[in-house]
């Protein structure tokens, strides 16, 4: 009973919490008064590592501090503003949301994006 017990748990889907992942962009858009615009190119990596106290990543957390919502297992739910951008964050079985009005630039524009990640 206890080998098929451990072969279970061995066996089951990684639970996504704080710690290290990385992620390939799935789809990106970027919306504003002027119009719409994809990426040149598309399947961006990313990597980053989360826990309650915040985020150290290569891209997308530009913030140096979120409001961080633990979704237990599935992941989490964040956000941050400043004077130049605000971003909301979403990672849930294993895909991480992101969008961000940025208020830099010529104009302002919506920025949205896609990611599919797994533990590093």
């Amino acid at each position: 009973m206890k080998r098929y017990l451990a072969a279970l748990i061995l066996s089951a889907s990684p639970a996504f919490s704080d710690g290290s992942y990385t992620c390939v962009e799935l789809d990106r858009v970027s919306l504003s008064a002027g119009g719409a615009m994809r990426p040149v190119y598309e399947g961006r990596a990313l990597n980053f590592t989360w826990s309650q106290a915040g985020f150290d990543s290569d891209g997308v957390f530009f913030h140096d501090s979120y409001v961080i919502d633990d979704l237990g297992e599935a992941g989490f739910r964040a956000t941050a503003e400043n004077e130049d951008r605000s971003d909301v964050y979403r990672f849930e079985d294993g895909y991480l949301y992101h969008a961000a009005i940025v208020k830099y630039g010529s104009e302002p524009s919506i920025q949205s994006q896609v990611f599919e990640c797994a533990p590093a």
